[in-house]
C-alpha cells in the first residue's frame, strides 16, 4: 500500500513541501543519543517520521546493510549517515546552523564518557569542520549584494507555486503555512534571521500581504471578510488530486508547535479536534496570514 512505501526526495510530498529533507536532518542529528552508546536514532513518532527515515537513509537496503556492518555497533554509523545527509539535503543555513549545535553538543557528551573510540571522536571533529566551512561560505554569501535578489527569488518562487496550484492539497490556511515553512527553511528566512529589524520587518510586511491576497484570492473574498475558522479555514481538501502525505507532511513540519504560543500553526498542522481558546472562529485572510507570519517567522517564534 502506498503509505507503507518510504519517503524520498523525489516523492510527490517533497516536490511540494521542498523544505521536508532539511528538517528531517535535523531530526536525525537531534535523534543521536550518546549515552546509550549505540546507534540511536529515533525515528518520530509517527508512520510519516518512519518513512522518511527509510527513505533518506535507505534503511533496509544492501547499501545499509553494508556500511553498517563494517562499523562498531556504536555512534560511528550514526555519524557516517549525518555526514552524508547533512552534505546532501541540507542546503539552507537554518539546517546546517541547527545540525552544527547538536555535533557540538555531542562532542561535549562524547568528552564527558571515557569509553569512546578515536574513530568517534575524529568524526565529530571532522563533521564540526565540514559544516563550519559550509556556514562559513553561506554566511559570506548572506553579506554579498546579490542575496537580497536571491531572497527576492525565493519569495517569488513559493508564491508562484501557490498560485499555480502546487498546494492544493493542504486546506485553505494550510497553504499558507506550507507556504511559510518554504521560505523559513529557504534564504528568505537566512536574511530575516541575520538582517536588521527594519529590513527584516519590510520583508515580513511584504510576506503577510503576498499571503493575505492568495489567501483571499483562494477562498473567493475579500481579504477583510470573515468565515468559519473550522469549516473554511481548516477543512481539507478531496479528491484525486490531494496528495495522500499531505496532512502527515503539515503534521510533520509542524511538530514543534503547541496549541498556547502559535494557535493557528498548531490548528493547521495538528488538527487537533478541540481547537485553541486563542483561535478565533471566525477568521479573515487577513487575520491567517498576518498571525501565521508572526508565529513561524516572528520574534516569538521557534525559527
Amino acid at each position: 500500500m502506498n503509505e507503507m512505501l518510504p519517503i524520498t526526495k523525489d516523492s510527490d510530498i517533497c516536490r511540494v513541501l521542498t523544505c521536508l529533507p532539511e528538517k528531517f536532518v535535523v531530526d536525525f542529528a537531534n535523534g543521536i543519543d550518546v549515552a546509550r552508546d549505540h546507534q540511536r536514532v529515533q525515528r518520530a513518532n509517527t508512520g510519516f517520521g518512519a518513512r522518511l527515515y527509510d527513505g533518506f537513509t535507505g534503511k533496509g537496503k544492501r547499501r545499509q546493510d553494508e556500511v553498517n556492518a563494517s562499523l562498531i555497533d556504536g555512534m560511528e554509523a550514526s555519524l557516517t549517515w549525518l555526514t552524508e545527509l547533512s552534505g546532501s539535503l541540507a542546503q539552507s543555513n537554518l539546517a546546517i546552523a541547527r545540525v552544527n549545535d547538536r555535533v557540538n553538543a555531542l562532542k561535549l557528551d562524547v568528552a564527558r564518557i571515557a569509553n569512546f573510540s578515536a574513530i568517534t571522536r575524529q568524526q565529530l571533529e571532522t563533521l564540526t569542520t565540514r559544516l563550519d566551512e559550509h556556514l562559513d561560505t553561506l554566511g559570506r554569501e548572506a553579506a554579498r549584494i546579490d542575496f537580497v535578489q536571491r531572497v527576492q527569488l525565493n519569495l517569488d518562487q513559493v508564491f508562484n507555486k501557490w498560485r499555480a496550484g502546487h498546494y492544493q492539497s493542504f486546506s485553505l490556511s494550510g497553504r499558507c503555512y506550507a507556504a511559510l515553512e518554504e521560505l523559513r527553511w529557504g534564504a528568505f528566512g537566512d536574511y530575516c534571521r541575520n538582517t536588521s529589524a527594519t529590513d527584516r520587518q519590510r520583508f515580513m510586511d511584504d510576506l503577510a500581504n503576498r499571503a493575505m491576497a492568495q489567501l483571499a484570492s483562494d477562498a473567493g473574498l475579500s481579504s477583510k471578510e470573515r468565515m468559519g475558522t473550522r469549516d473554511h479555514w481548516l477543512i481539507r481538501p478531496v479528491g484525486q488530486h490531494v496528495l495522500s502525505d499531505a496532512s502527515d507532511a503539515l503534521a510533520y513540519m509542524g511538530d514543534w508547535s503547541d496549541r498556547e504560543s502559535v494557535p493557528f500553526v498548531f490548528s493547521v498542522s495538528q488538527l487537533p479536534d478541540d481547537l485553541p481558546r486563542e483561535l478565533p472562529r471566525l477568521s479573515s485572510a487577513q487575520r491567517v496570514a498576518e498571525a501565521m507570519v508572526y508565529e513561524v517567522l516572528g520574534d516569538n517564534s521557534h525559527a
